[in-house]
This record gives structure tokens, sequence and C-alpha cells, in this order.
């Protein structure tokens, strides 16, 4: 379910609750908290880097080394043809937040950006700076616009950057809506446009540090020459370089892809584009970020259960595989794995960790398990924390209980509806814009029973006290006998 939450949301709450209480001690102070409220909504949108209204990405991941290199507002007959040269001659990739009306005016420039190895980002269709004070419908179609534009050079930009860096409470919505996330940037000349070309390489010198995003323009100046413009682009480049600074792609500074090559399949997902944007870094993130705690818990639960659940089994169904946390050591331990993931971009990277490794027992599957259709039995079915994205689970498990072979086991761990849990469903709802379903251990049971399983074990883990069940449920289920199941198939799995 989608459910694109923000700090914006918080304080109105927190604004609407104040305002109330006030009414019963001074009426005439109540409508001040709601006062200030629309004050901070109407001053945050200009200060680009805020992510108030929804997650804004202004900064290089923590800890990185370089800095990367953005134009807007082009592509220029008179400036980018120019700048792609330089950029060549200096062995410099940027990306390029390109207007979807100068696109279609210039359609051989943007071909040369991309034959350039550089990447394309959306600003919108027409530019508009007062863009974010109109509606939905509006900001959804200048959007939508440029996108299809952008489409027929045979490219899917992912990320967007509102003209002129100001967002709106309406904009992540829509942009979860066509898979993209917010770009900004962290260091500006205030060049205006290139109306203040003179020194523009002094003044982005003077402050750049490792991480930032490089806020540029690649429009022809209102005043000065163009030759003057690209003498401060190089003097600023030779300057970083000089200062021991690498300028790095942005996808490679910020982790997450910019664009795609080719379309999208229409039946594409909010979840799917997002962990395809994750993949790069995902790994990391499990294991040295604020979810590690949780990640660690399961893997620590797994492994406990891997030389007597798994160790011998012959075909195991891995739903939500990722990148292959679990995957590698599974089918150490068992005849064949079939690794099924909504995100194409997280296989190929499990696929690529098997080859290194050596192991050759694992066949990838992309899609949803809701709807595809599996063949055959499993020995054992597992899931890690993905159970939650599924919109209908009692029907699962009944379709489910037809695939898993007589005695054989249905192993996952998910999430535990718990006052801690809600706190993390709103987190995920802030960063992800999603919300993940959460489970009792009755309603587990029930779901379970009801599809035909029995020898239910269910025990929670994590902050688990007098006051807390806990945060996770692991969940071990044998299928019963009497479940009618489905037939082998002769051939092999179907590999995505």
């Amino acid at each position: 379910m989608i459910c694109p939450l923000s700090p914006a949301h918080f304080v109105a709450l927190g604004a609407f609750q104040l305002s109330a209480l006030l009414l019963f001690f001074n009426v005439t102070l109540a409508p001040l908290p709601l006062a200030i409220f629309v004050l901070i909504c109407c001053i945050t949108p200009l200060f680009p880097r805020l992510s108030f209204f929804l997650p804004v990405i202004s900064r290089g991941e923590r800890g990185a080394k370089g800095v990367a290199i953005t134009f807007d507002d082009g592509p220029d007959p008179e400036v980018t043809p120019q700048l792609l040269e330089l950029l060549a001659r200096h062995g410099v990739t940027a990306t390029f937040f390109v207007t979807g009306s100068r696109a279609e005016r210039f359609p051989d420039i943007i071909r040369a950006i991309l034959a350039g190895g550089h990447t394309v980002g959306n600003h919108s269709y027409s530019h508009s700076p007062f863009l974010m004070l109109k509606g939905r419908t509006t900001l959804r179609r200048e959007i939508a616009s440029a996108q299809s534009v952008f489409l027929q050079f045979g490219i899917v930009p992912f990320a967007f950057r509102p003209p002129v860096g100001i967002t709106n409470s309406r904009l992540w919505r829509i942009l979860l809506e066509n898979g993209m996330f917010c770009v900004n940037f962290s260091c500006r000349a205030a060049d205006f446009g290139n109306r203040r070309v003179a020194k523009l390489a002094h003044r982005l010198l003077a402050k750049a540090v490792p991480g930032d995003i490089i806020l540029l323009h690649d429009v022809a100046p209102r005043q000065g020459d163009v030759t003057q413009l690209l003498q401060e682009f190089s003097t600023l480049i030779e300057g970083v370089k000089g200062r021991g600074l690498e300028i790095l792609p942005l996808d490679q500074l910020i982790g997450k892809k910019i664009m795609q090559w080719g379309a999208l399949d229409p039946e594409t997902k909010p979840a799917e584009l997002f962990y395809n944007g994750l993949a790069a870094t995902y790994d990391q993130e499990q294991f040295a970020s604020k979810v590690s705690l949780s990640r660690s818990t399961e893997y620590r639960l797994f492994s406990a259960q891997l030389p007597t659940l798994f160790a011998g089994a012959n075909r195991v169904l891995e739903i939500g595989a990722g990148t292959g946390i679990f995957t590698l050591d599974i089918a150490r331990n068992c005849a064949e794995v079939l690794a099924v993931d909504i995100s194409a971009n997280m296989l190929e990277l499990l696929e690529k960790k098997a080859y290194a490794e050596g192991v050759r027992n694992i066949r990838t599957l992309k899609g949803n398990v809701e709807t595809m259709e599996f063949e055959g039995l499993f020995s054992v079915v597992c899931a890690f924390s993905s159970l939650e994205y599924l919109a209908n689970l009692p029907a699962f498990f009944t379709r489910l209980a037809h695939h898993v072979e007589p005695g054989g086991a249905v192993y996952f761990i998910t999430a535990r509806s718990s006052l801690f849990r809600l706190f993390t469903q709103i987190g995920n709802a802030m960063r992800q814009g999603l919300w993940l379903k959460a489970h009792s251990r009755r309603e587990i049971e029930t779901m379970l029973t009801a599809a035909g399983f029995e020898r239910i074990t269910v025990s929670s883990h994590l902050f688990k006290s007098l006051l807390s069940g806990g945060m996770l449920l692991e969940v071990v289920a044998r299928r019963s006998s009497e479940t009618k199941a489905a037939a082998v198939p002769e051939k092999g799995w179907a590999r995505v």
C-alpha cells in the first residue's frame, strides 16, 4: 500500500493536537500552532536540501570521497555540445537534468549526451518556476510528459529534480507512482541560471567538500559569452581534481540508479523500482545501518535452522531472495533453490555471487509470488522479511500449500504486530513510501491452519520483554498429508 509519510505529516499532527489543547485554555491562541505550520510549509520548500515533504537526496552517501557534477535546464545548442567535448577531455561523467521541451527541440544533443556515457534526469517538461504551486494534475502531467519524451531516446530516468529545487506535499506520491526519487544539490554558486558567470568556479571551489552534488547550468549566459562559461567549468574541474577529490558519476555517489535503458514493464510496482535502485548498496545497508539489528537477528535464527531444516532438502523455494544473503547458504545444503524476487537488479547480483563462489544449483525467477505460477513440489519454502509486501497472505498460503511436498516445511521470519513494529512501519513509510503489513502470532497460526498446514511453531524475537512480545515472528509449519499436491514437472524451472 502506497503510504508516503513525511515529517510534514507529523508536524501537522502536532500542530492540530496543540491547537485543540489550547482551545481549553486560551481560544485566541488556538490558531497559532496551525499558522506556524502553514508558515513552515511555505518556508521549507525554499531550502532544497530539506526532506520535509519527501525524501530528498542532496549529498552523496556517508564516507563519499568525491563529488558529482550535475547540469540543469538544458540542452542548449550553444553550450551543451562544447561542454560535452570539455567533459570528454577531462574524463568526467556528469548528469544532465533535462527539460522535456528542450529534449524535443534538440534530440541530437540528447543522443550525444547519452553517447558520451552521461546520465539524464527528469527536470519536468516545461520548467515552470511556479510548478510546485500548481495542482496534482499539472504536476503529474509535467513529469509524465517529460518521461514520454525521454522514452523516445530509449531511456527511463528515475531521478527527478524539481525546477529551482522547490518541492511540495504532492510531489512524493507522484514520484512513487512513476518509480522515481528526488535529487537536489548541496553545492551551488548562485549563478541564477548562468546570469552570474564571473568567478563561478571560485565560488564553488571555496565551499565544495567530499560528498557534494554540485549544481551547474548548461544554458547560454545572459551576460558574457559561452567561452567564459566553459572556461569556468574547466577551472572548476581542474580545481576539484587539484584538491584530491574525484569527480564521480552521480549514481555512484548516491548509490542509486539515475536512469535505465529500455522501457519499464507497465506492471512494475513502486516496491520493485525501489529495490532495483537500492540493489548496489543493499548488502551494506542490511548489515551496516539502522536495519542491521533486525537482519542480523534473522540471520542468527536462520543459521540455527539450517542444519536441520534445509540440510538434505530436495527443492527449496526462497521468496524475496534479494541479493542472496540467505540463498547461498541454503544452496550449499540442498539439491536446488528457486530464488524469487521482484527486483531484477537484486537477482542479477545474486547470480554474480553464485557464479563467483561456484554455486550452480540456484535458479532465479523475477516476479510477484502472489500472481506467478509454480511448478511441482518443494521440500522447504522460506522467506525473510518479505511476506510483509503481500496483499493477501491467507490466499497465498492456501495456494502455496499445493506446492509443498507431504511433510515439507514452510519457514519464514516476518514482522510481528507491536508498538515497536508500528514505529518501524512508520519509518518505512517515510523512507520507502510503502506501508508494510505486520501480523500477530494468532493471525499467522489461523492463516496457516486454514491453508492446511500443521505442527505450527511460532516464536517471537527481538526486543522481547515483559512490556513487548518482540518485533519478529519465526514460524515453522509442516504441510498436512491431506493437502492436494501439485504435479512434479518434467522440465526444470524458468530462469529470468
